[in-house]
């Protein structure tokens, strides 16, 4: 779930672009870790896409910023914070994005529980499957 609450150091933030959310790890407001493409209008172009660390006002293109608030069970599986950053500052320059596979989205849970997955996939393929299984 997410909130809109102040971030802290090593949270999972996104922000809506409308038909998707884009994820990134909060450092400070002068550094957000995110997979994306930093050209104006391509920004999940997998040719120009990569970890970039930028700051939270480009992150946000004006957008309203969201935090992660874990559930228990999540709680339980969660980096700590430091290691969440450590981990997001080593993937810098990291790229081979892909839309399905390897988002902005699988990036921020790769930093924070050590597993890429994306929900906002998930639930596109939920959807798929539904339709065509009737």
């Amino acid at each position: 779930m997410y909130k809109k609450i102040k971030p802290t150091y090593g949270c999972q933030i996104r922000v809506n672009r409308g038909l998707y959310s884009h994820h990134g790890i909060y450092v400070d407001d002068e550094h957000v870790i995110h997979f994306a493409s930093l050209v104006p209008g391509h920004e999940t172009d997998p040719s120009t896409a990569s970890v970039v660390v930028t700051d939270l006002k480009t992150f946000l293109k004006d957008g309203e910023l969201e935090v992660r608030v874990y559930n228990d069970e999540e709680k339980k599986k969660v980096r700590d914070p430091q290691e969440i950053v450590n981990y997001a500052y080593s993937c810098l320059g990291r790229k081979g994005y892909n839309i399905v596979t390897n988002n902005c989205e699988h990036f921020s849970n790769e930093c924070a529980f050590g597993e890429a997955v994306s929900e906002q996939v998930n639930n596109v393929m939920d959807a798929f499957a539904r339709i065509f299984s009737r």
